[in-house]
């Protein structure tokens, strides 16, 4: 028989694992193709905590996802399908922010100069209107 975790005891957990999985994926980032060569040092530091952040809300969006969808799968109503369309839009918001994914998808260099700029933007607009418009109803 599987025991239920309190709460705080499952948030602590999917954290620690969520944080984990960003530390992972930070030193990871060694295999990739470095920065430009005249880039201060501390575009290198930057550039590993946006790593490590991105992947961490990333980890903790898909817990979150996994979470509404089976609230959705009980209790199935406009108010639930709104909670998983938000997190679905920030999940797709954290991936497009991280840079390891704008160097796999072939755009080196700082993230200025690739359409990852303002595609992680896009998200968390569509995340907004999906808040607002649960606001109104």
């Amino acid at each position: 028989m599987e025991t239920e975790r309190n709460p705080l005891t499952k948030t602590v957990l999917v954290t620690g694992l969520a944080g984990l999985v960003g530390l992972l994926a930070t030193l990871a980032l060694g295999t990739f193709p470095g920065p430009p060569p005249r880039a201060p040092a501390v575009f290198v530091v930057f550039v590993r905590l946006q790593v490590f952040v991105t992947t961490f809300n990333f980890s903790l969006l898909v817990a979150m996802l996994w979470t509404y969808t089976s609230l959705y799968r009980e209790l199935p109503n406009k108010y639930t399908r709104s909670l998983v369309l938000l997190c679905l839009a920030l999940l797709l918001y954290a991936v497009t922010a991280n840079p390891v994914v704008h160097l796999a998808a072939g755009f080196p260099g700082p993230p200025g100069n690739s359409p990852f700029v303002f595609i992680p933007h896009v998200f968390v607009g569509l995340a907004i209107v999906v808040l607002y418009y649960q606001s109104q109803t």
